[in-house]
């Protein structure tokens, strides 16, 4: 995963990498940040659907949670997108 972070954000290092490494390390990179993003979504949806009716701040907190996933996720699925046309 650090080795994806340093192809990414190094220029000079992308510069020498031919496109279809820079793509492949794109694609494992953007596959490391879904792996933790799936188990947080997850995690958010278990504890709202478990939190007492009363935790009202909370569930929205977990709601909201869950909202920033999908984000994440739309992000990095425009991210894989550009990798394969770009």
């Amino acid at each position: 995963m650090s080795a994806a972070a340093v192809l990414i954000e190094s220029p000079a290092y992308v510069e020498t990498t031919s496109m279809p490494e820079r793509d492949e390390a794109v694609r494992d990179f953007i596959h490391d940040l879904r792996q933790p993003l799936s188990s947080i979504e997850a995690i958010a949806y278990y504890l709202e659907m478990t939190l007492p009716a009363e935790q009202l701040q909370a569930r929205q907190y977990m709601r909201r949670l869950q909202e920033l996933v999908d984000e994440a996720n739309l992000i990095l699925h425009h991210a894989a997108v550009n990798v394969r046309v770009g």
